[in-house]
């Protein structure tokens, strides 16, 4: 079966259709989630959200719109992921970390104590940088540097257009330069 194909009879009602097209872009839907959010659960809950809204409303996905059916489900968990975080700042929810999350690798012997606590240091001091963006700079900053898509996938992925993507960009490597600006005093 195709994707057209699976559309098509996702749209009918067909189960086998959805059971498919879940198959066929689940991993991409939670890798997107789990970026966002850092958190098995809360990205599993994002994926779950993701799937319900697009089979609810996969009667709106034209393919003829020049989207694919991939970017259309991706904004979808965007939109999702993005809803969820401004959900958990605005109940300043404590972020729990679930034993399996902490799942790090030990450092190589190679390295001395002093670099792996200059190593920790800057991990820290990078996601608390990434953590002042907003939840769309972040997804935005993201797609861009971490999947380094075109600033039109972006837009595309977003919904947004190419001068906002653009201006996002813009602002989010500014508060990062202002936050990782202890950095470069050390040196």
């Amino acid at each position: 079966m195709n994707e057209e194909t699976a559309i098509n009879l996702a749209r009918e009602g067909h189960e086998d259709a959805f059971r498919y097209l879940y198959d066929t872009n689940r991993e991409r839907v939670y890798g997107l989630a789990y970026r966002y959010t850092r958190s098995r659960q809360d990205a599993e809950d994002i994926m779950q959200e993701t799937f319900t809204k697009a089979f609810r409303k996969i009667g709106s996905f034209g393919s003829g719109q020049g989207s694919s059916f991939s970017a259309w489900l991706a904004r979808i968990c965007i939109n999702s992921a993005i809803q969820h975080l401004r959900w958990r700042k605005t109940r300043k929810m404590d972020k729990v970390i679930s034993l399996a999350d902490m799942n790090q690798e030990v450092a190589s012997g190679e390295a001395s104590p002093e670099d792996c606590a200059a190593d920790t240091e800057r991990r820290d001091l990078l996601e608390k940088a990434l953590g002042k963006l907003s939840p769309a700079q972040r997804v935005i900053f993201d797609l861009r540097y971490s999947q380094h898509l075109a600033l039109k996938e972006i837009a595309e992925y977003t919904g947004s257009s190419m001068s906002n993507v653009k201006t996002q960009l813009h602002r989010s490597m500014q508060k990062l330069k202002k936050e990782m600006e202890p950095l470069w005093t050390e040196q």
